[in-house]
């Protein structure tokens, strides 16, 4: 603890009150000269990428940390069609199964504890390999475990080496280029693969999945008709031989059988893939490089009190809770939701997956080019707004059983949840404190709380009362974090505010 709150102290050193100036500066040049800076520094990579060592390093160490991140995304991606099978498999309701949203939410908070504990006192890379040996292993294991138990197992340690890999590759993502223009760019750009990689995977996951269960009774016609005969009969005759017609019916229906499988296979192919580079990366960390990792501890920005950057710091995490939260139950709930509640079949769901992955990459796209034009609290603002007009219009299109307006809601939403993560990472890391490990760690620690108590609140309401809570329910979180969006923009008009005054002070002086 008293590490931590050495890594959180006040800072009020000269570099981090020109850090400060520079922003304000940033702000008040960026209208007028952002486009001629963009060309500029387009021309200065291209030029340092030929004969600077150190940016061609950063470059490739850029495309490493997206893959990892894209692969994450893509597994992201396929948990939402593959639920109701991996429910099948294990053979449990949709209540119950939000157990295994659970304990994977509870091993992302373990995880990101350990890859905050960690990331600063030793080889980070190393730390990523193992994680992500691991992770590919129980990838490839989750769809065997037949056993209710094994199953909740799985996802734990699934979890647990989820939650090591997001705090490392975000740490270093963001550290590669720091708090500049290219940094914010890049951040988008990295966050981007995520949803670039989500669409692509529920496509690849739907050949694999079962009918839905209407399906499969319209297949087995004859044979399901008898059984419901007899299940009547039961009630009217001979006990002991309606029992025995039962069973020889039961016998003749062939249970289909699930090949998500080789979906997760194929995934855990890709974790393994991702891994090798970073294989090479941990045999040449420096030997110096712990020494390096214990000076990157990072400190409070700006000169308000101390008591209000650890409020607002809270506030971030907050704000990460719910955001996480609708984030994880909408990609993962979604599917769920249109064959239980619209009547969809599962194709159908994973391809409207698709579309809310396809937004949001085209969210993150349309993010990365305002990143040159706009700070990153008009972004959060801007997808805070979205996102609460595209739930509104997803719970009044689910009440009225609209598919246009579920199809629309979603793309809305979808572009929402594109630029509002790396907003919020970038306002972090600029206007309040620098984005490493244990400030990583904390911002994911927080989004696991939400991931960690919403699934079997969502699955309990869906299952109990009626699936279209999963709309409402994701309404009411996301109107909380417009509160979170107001205090952060108050922050920024007092830091803003507090450095005017302090640079007019100054000039009245001299």
């Amino acid at each position: 603890m008293t590490g931590i709150r050495k890594g959180l102290d006040i800072n009020r050193s000269e570099h981090e009150a020109i850090s400060v100036r520079d922003n304000d500066k940033e702000d008040t040049d960026e209208g007028g000269h952002s486009k001629i800076a963009h060309m500029q520094e387009q021309q200065s990579l291209i030029t340092e990428l030929r004969h600077n060592r150190v940016i061609r390093s950063k470059v490739i160490l850029s495309i490493c940390a997206t893959f990892v991140y894209a692969m994450l995304g893509w597994c992201k991606g396929q948990t939402g069609p593959a639920f109701l099978d991996i429910l099948y498999i294990s053979g449990t309701d949709l209540e119950k199964g939000s157990a295994f949203m659970t304990s994977y939410s509870t091993g992302s908070a373990i995880g990101s504890i350990i890859g905050g504990s960690f990331y600063s006192k030793g080889n980070r890379y190393l730390l990523l390999v193992v994680a992500l040996a691991i992770y590919s292993l129980t990838r490839a294991l989750i769809p065997w475990c037949v056993l209710y138990e094994l199953m909740i197992t799985a996802h734990l340690a699934h979890g647990i080496c989820a939650g090591v890999i997001n705090v490392v590759v975000l740490s270093v993502a963001i550290s590669i280029w720091g708090a500049t223009s290219r940094g914010r760019v890049y951040l988008n750009m990295f966050l981007l693969s995520d949803s670039a990689a989500g669409l692509i995977s529920p496509m690849v996951t739907s050949p694999f999945l079962l009918p839905r269960t209407k399906d499969i009774v319209m297949h087995n016609g004859p044979r399901n008709s008898t059984v419901a005969t007899t299940s009547t009969f039961i009630m009217e005759g001979n006990a002991a031989t309606a029992n025995a017609t039962t069973n020889s019916n039961i016998i003749q229906i062939e249970m289909p059988v699930s090949n998500v499988y080789i979906a997760y296979s194929i995934s855990a192919g890709l974790a393994f893939l991702v891994t090798l580079p970073f294989i090479v990366l941990c045999a040449k960390w420096p030997k110096n490089g712990t020494k390096r990792s214990v000076n990157e501890v990072p400190h409070f920005l700006g000169n308000l009190p101390l008591t209000i950057k650890r409020l607002q710091l809270l506030n971030v995490g907050i704000f990460s809770t719910f955001y996480m939260a609708v984030y994880f139950i909408f990609t993962g709930y979604l599917p769920a939701f249109c064959v239980e509640h619209l009547r969809w079949t599962k194709a159908s769901g994973a391809w409207l997956m698709s579309v809310v992955y396809f937004a949001m990459l085209g969210g993150r796209i349309c993010g990365t080019y305002l990143a040159h034009f706009f700070k990153p609290m008009k972004m959060l603002v801007l997808s805070t707004f979205l996102h609460v007009v595209g739930l509104v219009g997803l719970s009044v299109s689910g009440v009225f059983l609209a598919d246009v307006g579920i199809w629309i809601s979603v793309c809305v939403i979808g572009i929402a949840l594109g630029f509002t993560w790396p907003s919020l990472l970038s306002w972090t890391n600029e206007n309040l404190i620098p984005v490493r490990g244990k400030v990583t760690a904390f911002i994911l620690l927080m989004g696991s709380a939400g991931t960690l108590s919403s699934p079997l609140l969502f699955g309990y309401m869906m299952e109990e009362v009626s699936p279209i809570w999963f709309c409402f329910l994701n309404l009411g979180k996301t109107c909380i974090t417009i509160v979170n969006v107001l205090l952060m923009f108050v922050y920024t008009r007092s830091v803003s505010s507090k450095s005017r005054m302090e640079q007019n002070n100054k000039h009245s002086d001299s």
